[in-house]
């Protein structure tokens, strides 16, 4: 049951990281391609976690959730740049 619930998750997951893949190249502006990157980098993380669970693995928790908070405050980062229009003090 559970391999079958994860197998389904990871198709949502790539066809998700399609999508945003599209929205990198195509996006009309750079905060578009910004946020995209963004919601790649969640999916590869969760394709981590799901393949965490299905090895029965705890290893890798740490280094997601690092690579998670490095991904939100680099988001942030930009954002603020867009807004005030200079790099963050």
């Amino acid at each position: 049951m559970l391999e079958s619930v994860a197998s389904g998750c990871l198709v949502f997951l790539s066809l998700s990281l399609l999508v945003s893949l599209y929205r990198v190249v195509r996006g009309p502006s750079v905060a578009d391609r910004v946020i995209a990157a963004d919601t790649m980098t969640t999916s590869v993380l969760a394709v981590v976690v799901v393949g965490a669970i299905l090895a029965d693995s705890r290893d890798y928790t740490d280094t997601v959730m690092a690579l998670a908070v490095v991904s939100f405050f680099g988001t942030v980062a930009f954002a603020r740049y867009l807004v005030r229009g200079r790099p963050v003090d």
